[in-house]
């Protein structure tokens, strides 16, 4: 995979000299590596030993102090890669558990990596590897982070997206195989510090976040082997989403036609996605990992998959001539196939007393997006307020 299209496929890794060579830095003059060469080898090799079983032991297994790598999260982020978010990158601690290879489990590969230091919790850094699986129950909340409108998708035929504080991409359908129509992508996801709301957006910071991301993917993806690397996504990347203040009453989230009815308006400015990506996300008023309310197309099939339990379990079904959904208190979900396959509508409210404002927005969004996106025109068939299925 030369570019950032190309895929890679199983086949031979780089040599394990040739990658330690991309990711090598200059090291301290009282590094150990440096300690054990030239003619003082023979002096020190007796009192090295002693020490890596002694004090030193420790300070390897929670890789910090002089003893740390100079890789961490799995050997791919240098402590120059820290330097640009973490004051002391040297003081960095990792904690890893490594990335097991699912083999022809369901729930793929799995590892975590988790970096802190002097900083505390709200400067640490989380990184996953792990498949998205709805039969979990637990995307809804993923999907609340890592699927917001502050994140930019990340262009170039990629599945992922990155903000300031959250990132996700999926390793290449070449590495792992195309997931299936029910089953989720394997991503490596990256969290950092607690949620951000109601802020204008770092960009700096969302550039640090997509590197990191890719880094991680590539290496994971040798590991596992596959070949070929991802390219730096941060050139192509949009500004980052800022809170639209022109909307149109008649217009909401800037979807032609889309009202609440009588030119009534929301009473907060939507942040929209910005740039052409695998899901189109509308937020509004977002308080902690959720905002007031959402409306978001998933139109990468690959990422709807993991909506499947929802729109079958969610709530009372909802009818129409082709596809189906659900429509429970504060969510209706919907998914159809479109031209470039399987694809997901959904309206979240997440404030109490707002059921009539979510039976009027849901139907109105599922056919304006299906006609925009050129599978409508659809016409949704709601439960009755109160019934059952």
């Amino acid at each position: 995979m030369s570019s950032t299209a190309d895929e890679p496929n199983r086949s031979e890794q780089p040599l394990p000299a040739e990658r330690e060579l991309l990711g090598q830095r200059r090291l301290h003059w009282w590094h150990w590596r440096r300690l054990l060469r030239g003619r003082i080898r023979p002096l020190l090799a007796a009192s090295l030993a002693g020490m890596l079983l002694g004090a030193g032991g420790m300070a390897w297994q929670t890789q910090a102090g002089p003893f740390a790598p100079d890789e961490v999260c799995w050997g791919a982020l240098s402590r120059d890669d820290l330097a640009a978010r973490f004051r002391e990158p040297d003081d960095v601690k990792a904690v890893e558990a490594p990335v097991l290879d699912g083999g022809q489990s369901m729930d793929g590969p799995a590892g975590s990596c988790q970096l802190t230091n002097s900083e505390g919790d709200a400067w640490a850094l989380t990184a996953r590897v792990h498949r998205l699986d709805d039969r979990k129950g637990d995307d809804g909340q993923w999907a609340d982070e890592f699927l917001s409108a502050r994140l930019t998708p990340l262009g170039g035929g990629l599945l992922g997206m990155a903000s300031d504080n959250r990132a996700w991409l999926a390793l290449p359908d070449g590495c792992l195989g195309r997931p299936s129509d029910f089953d989720g992508p394997t991503v490596v996801d990256i969290a950092r510090g607690s949620w951000i709301s109601d802020m204008e957006p770092r960009t700096e910071e969302r550039d640090w976040m997509a590197r990191v991301v890719v880094k991680l993917v590539n290496k994971v993806s040798a590991d596992l082997g596959c070949t070929g690397t991802i390219a730096d996504p941060v050139e192509r990347l949009p500004k980052a989403a800022r809170y639209t203040h022109t909307e149109k009453p008649d217009a909401l989230c800037g979807i032609k036609g889309l009202t609440l009815g009588k030119k009534r308006k929301p009473a907060h400015y939507p942040m929209i996605t910005d740039g052409h990506g695998p899901v189109r996300t509308c937020d509004r008023d977002i308080t902690g990992s959720q905002p007031e309310e959402r409306l978001m197309t998933v139109e990468d099939p690959r990422l709807a998959a993991i909506f499947t339990r929802m729109a079958l379990h969610e709530g009372d079904q909802v009818s129409s001539a082709v596809g189906y959904g659900s429509l429970g208190s504060n969510l209706g979900i919907f998914r159809v196939r479109c031209q470039t396959g399987e694809t997901v509508f959904l309206v979240q409210i997440n404030k109490g007393e707002m059921s009539a404002d979510l039976r009027t927005l849901f139907p109105r969004y599922v056919e304006a997006e299906a006609t925009r996106l050129g599978c409508g025109p659809l016409k949704l068939n709601l439960p009755r307020p109160g019934g059952g299925r």
